[in-house]
């Protein structure tokens, strides 16, 4: 991630210079959620969405685009949020929580927060924008609820895909539509790629060894229980194997290289 940072940093630096902006330090709560906004995080959402504008001519982004990549992290950081109250986590990232650290009350209020920034400001863009917005909320909460009612169930992996549809593909096909809807880019392929990305993006997390731990904690059973660990490996090389296709077409340069490369660091 280091060298897509670097060949990003102006982008990525000014992405943060916004959420690093958005609240006054002047009381320990907007002072720990700073540290959480601002916390070592990949921004993979912003990434690909600008590595996927770059590599299709876009030099420099509009103010427009930069809001939805925005909105984009304050939802994503919002679920997080949301996601450590409904899982009782003690940590994240090797941090305490903020409901930890203050209560899930606050946290809750908190995520809340962050989606009312996120619309405001996905407001000065555009109708069809927010209309993509709101239909991404509404999957990735409906994915919630359904992961929740499933705790302590098997269910087979056309639902657990359902799942992470929801829970992650819906906010990158969200931000990487309307991004090209602003950008005024066309590509075939780019709803697919974001729904796949989302997809592959979420069974890598699922075998990492803290996420592991915290779905048995709560008896959420992913993918790698359901058909084994070894068919995940394998579908996970299916997913990494349809992105690398659906990008044959792009220009060839550091941006398009950058999208292939991803797919194995993730």
């Amino acid at each position: 991630m280091e060298n897509i940072n670097k060949l990003l940093f102006n982008e990525l630096n000014f992405i943060n210079d916004k959420i690093n902006s958005l609240f006054p330090l002047d009381n320990e709560v907007f002072i720990e959620l700073n540290k959480f906004l601002m916390s070592p995080k990949k921004r993979i959402r912003s990434i690909i969405t600008i590595l996927f504008l770059k590599s299709l001519g876009v030099n420099n982004l509009k103010k427009e685009t930069y809001n939805i990549l925005l909105a984009g992290e304050l939802i994503h950081n919002a679920s997080l949020l949301h996601d450590d109250v409904i899982d009782e986590a003690d940590k994240r990232r090797e941090c305490s929580t903020i409901s930890n650290i203050f209560s899930p009350k606050i946290s809750i209020l908190l995520g809340d927060l962050l989606v009312s920034y996120a619309v405001e400001n996905l407001i000065s863009t555009d109708n069809i924008i927010i209309k993509n917005f709101q239909t991404c909320i509404k999957k990735m909460s409906l994915a919630e609820v359904q992961q929740f009612l499933s705790r302590g169930k098997v269910i087979n992996e056309n639902e657990y895909i359902d799942i992470c549809e929801g829970k992650t593909s819906a906010l990158f096909i969200a931000i990487l539509k309307s991004a090209f809807y602003i950008e005024n880019l066309n590509f075939k392929n780019i709803e697919k790629y974001a729904r796949d990305f989302g997809i592959l993006f979420q069974l890598k997390n699922d075998i990492e060894k803290i996420s592991a731990f915290q779905d048995k904690k709560n008896k959420i059973y992913t993918l790698k229980n359901i058909i084994g660990l070894e068919k995940t490996l394998i579908l996970i090389d299916n997913y990494q194997s349809r992105l690398r296709r659906d990008i044959v077409e792009l220009p060839n340069s550091v941006y398009k290289n950058t999208l292939k490369e991803l797919l194995e660091k993730l």
